[in-house]
């Protein structure tokens, strides 16, 4: 059962390419940027509570893929 409580409110500054992106997206699948901002905090909180903090590796370059390409570049 859905909660009925009132969604709050929270402002958030994208880069300009993000917000951009964003818009792109919401124009070719007829979401809204917020449809499309809460559909991804969603998927953000199930892969987190799934994962952990693993999810983050790959956005921020930790993990072997990125201690391979420092290898790479000192040889």
């Amino acid at each position: 059962m859905e909660s009925k409580e009132k969604p709050s409110r929270l402002t958030v500054y994208l880069p300009e390419k993000a917000r951009t992106d964003l818009l792109n997206i919401a124009n070719n699948t007829g979401l809204s940027q917020s449809q499309l901002v809460v559909l991804a905090t969603h998927s953000l909180i199930a892969n987190y509570k799934a994962k952990g903090n693993a999810i983050f590796s790959d956005l921020l370059g930790i993990g072997s893929n990125s201690n391979e390409n420092e290898l790479q570049k000192n040889e």
